[in-house]
């Protein structure tokens, strides 16, 4: 997840492992970074029925997890 942090007199976007991936002079341009970065962040899954891998953004939910038995069930 990014976040936003002062940084001197400015405005630091973080990416979850705390490098520095965007910087603002407003606070609320740097949340919309952050905002915007969040919503195309992706994670890589290996589906169960075909073993391949698969890219589905951060907030997919269970049910709709090709690597759940969930999704797979319904």
């Amino acid at each position: 997840m990014f976040s936003v942090a002062r940084f001197n007199d400015c405005w630091v976007v973080r990416s979850p492992d705390g490098e520095i991936v965007d910087v603002q002079h407003r606070k609320g341009n740097a949340k919309a970074s952050a905002a915007a970065l969040n919503a195309t962040t992706t994670k890589t899954v290996k589906s169960l029925m075909s073993g391949k891998e698969v890219e589905i953004p951060l907030d997919t939910p269970l049910c709709c997890d090709p690597s759940s038995e969930t999704y797979w069930s319904m």
